[in-house]
């Protein structure tokens, strides 16, 4: 029979390529996989690829005896996946340049040898999947553990796995392996070491559930997989119901999710250790994205330039980079709406370029259709930003910074019904939050429930009295609790630290999009205590 070969390929280039992928990091600690693969080759150049069949290969290389029966020992069909599975990871990592490509199409055991390539050439959205992989840090998530007394929430460890796999996809600053990689290297008892040398994760996420009568406890281990050691350790527990299982794993999946992808978290943090130690190939553009979520409406103007420069920079690089030009999109509008000096007249038109340009690296990202909602917001088209907005949650409903973005710009349109919600959850699933979360909380308490002592707790938990905007909202608050002493102290705080405040502070409000009833309100607060506000 004529086996399936280029005819520009040689027996002998066939043959060292069979070498070089046997002695890959993909295939070196897969003994089985090797020698099923150096089955195949080896027959089809022989000239006997119609003797391979499910019952030659169980026998030459698992080891059946002569009983056995390919219908109901499905040992052959299962490894065939996992070889197609495993020569693909091999050729779009390790061997994307090699000279000859292996392939083992489905329902044949023939496989296919073709030069370099020979391929049809990718499209710019399969060029863009090519790019991505090596810019952005990998995570696997093994299957989760039960411990549970009974042993019969096995069903409830699967989806919670599988429910932050899907989490995690959402954030599109990683890249996530899939259920079946994982699973796979849980099935063969792999090791981090193993695991990275076999598909090369940056993290592996290993966990466990155990349900104990009326609580659920679920426990995560993130490990770097290029050092071998745990990196970040957490706990979460919560009340268990029959009913409510499903609510829980969608709620313990989300926060898991937003812990570990959280751009100034722990993979951000282990961004800017590496990018520190000089291993800027990969982590780049992950660290100044993580430089940029830190601090957030906290960076001052030269952070911003900082992180600017930095990020035009790497996206040289990293062109296809969504996440990065939202950062410069959220840069150019923290610009306009804090800067008390003068800014480039065209800077809105800027953002919204940038947001545009990262929807078109990337139309599932929440991220950059939060930048989108929020030019469109700032350029007055609130009907505009709502529909962008919507977009947004729908795409990732679990992104702590996009919450209060979102919730930010609701809260200052007098819209406290969509704005609370939102930022409620975002602190939810970040307790390790900027300080600037509590000041939009605050805000909207005070749309709310007109208690302003509510709202002056949640100031007090994170104060911010180096900035302007925390200081002059912290009087509006003061004088509706009815403490004007207090609030005459902060005001001569915010004039000797800011004396122009009150020359640009109607413009601040302009800009931000504040609805007028509510810019006026605030105002006439500040009269109260002799600050000249401008009607």
């Amino acid at each position: 029979m004529i086996m399936n070969l280029t005819t520009s390929l040689t027996q002998d280039m066939i043959e060292s390529q069979l070498e070089r992928v046997i002695a890959s990091r993909h295939f070196c600690n897969a003994p089985r996989l090797s020698r099923f693969l150096s089955y195949l080759v080896e027959e089809c150049l022989a000239g006997r690829v119609d003797r391979v069949k499910g019952y030659s290969i169980g026998l030459e290389v698992f080891d059946k005896t002569d009983d056995f029966d390919p219908q109901t020992d499905t040992i052959v069909r299962v490894q065939a996946r996992a070889l197609r599975r495993k020569l693909s990871q091999y050729y779009a990592q390790a061997g994307a340049q090699d000279p000859v490509h292996i392939s083992i199409p489905k329902g044949s055991y023939e496989p296919n040898f073709e030069p370099f390539g020979a391929t049809q050439e990718p499209t710019q959205s399969a060029a863009l999947s090519g790019v991505q992989p090596s810019s952005r840090p990998s995570i696997a998530v093994l299957p989760f553990d039960d411990l549970s007394e009974n042993s019969d929430q096995g069903y409830m460890a699967q989806g919670l796995t599988e429910a932050i796999i899907t989490d995690l996809s959402r954030f599109k600053q990683l890249l996530v392996f899939s259920r079946a990689t994982t699973q796979q290297a849980k099935a063969e008892g792999l090791s981090v070491s193993q695991m990275r040398n076999s598909f090369r994760p940056d993290f592996i996420l290993e966990g466990s559930l155990r349900v104990d009568g009326e609580t659920t406890n679920v426990t995560i281990d993130l490990v770097d997989a290029q050092r071998d050691n745990v990196i970040f350790v957490d706990h979460f527990q919560s009340p268990t119901t029959r009913s409510a299982l499903y609510e829980i794993q969608d709620k313990i999946a989300q926060q898991i999710a937003w812990c570990l992808s959280d751009s100034w978290g722990p993979i951000g943090q282990i961004a800017a250790q590496a990018k520190r130690k000089g291993q800027s190939t990969k982590w780049d553009t992950v660290d100044w994205i993580y430089q940029y979520y830190r601090k957030g409406l906290e960076l001052d103007q030269a952070e911003r330039i900082e992180i600017r420069a930095g990020l035009e920079s790497a996206i040289l690089q990293d062109p296809y980079s969504s996440a990065a030009h939202a950062v410069l999109a959220f840069l150019s509008l923290d610009e306009y709406r804090l800067e008390t000096g003068d800014v480039a007249a065209d800077i809105l038109d800027l953002a919204l370029k940038s947001a545009q340009t990262a929807i078109e690296c990337d139309n599932q990202s929440a991220m950059a259709f939060c930048a989108l909602a929020r030019s469109q917001f700032h350029l007055g088209d609130f009907e505009g930003f709502r529909r962008s907005a919507d977009q947004a949650l729908e795409l990732n409903p679990g992104h702590a910074d996009m919450l209060a973005m979102l919730g930010m710009c609701f809260m200052v349109r007098g819209d406290e019904q969509r704005a609370l919600p939102l930022l409620d959850l975002a602190l939810l699933l970040n307790p390790l939050h900027p300080a600037w979360y509590r000041l939009i909380r605050a805000y909207t308490l005070m749309l709310t429930d007109g208690e302003p002592e509510a709202a002056l707790a949640e100031m007090r938990i994170n104060p911010l009295p180096e900035k302007y905007f925390y200081i002059c909202h912290l009087i509006w608050m003061l004088v509706e609790s009815g403490d004007m002493d207090e609030a005459l102290r902060e005001k001569e705080t915010l004039l000797d630290r800011f004396p122009d405040f009150e020359n640009f502070i109607a413009d601040h409000y302009r800009v931000s999009g504040v609805e007028p009833k509510l810019a006026e309100r605030v105002f006439a607060a500040w009269r109260m205590v002799g600050l000249k506000i401008a009607e």
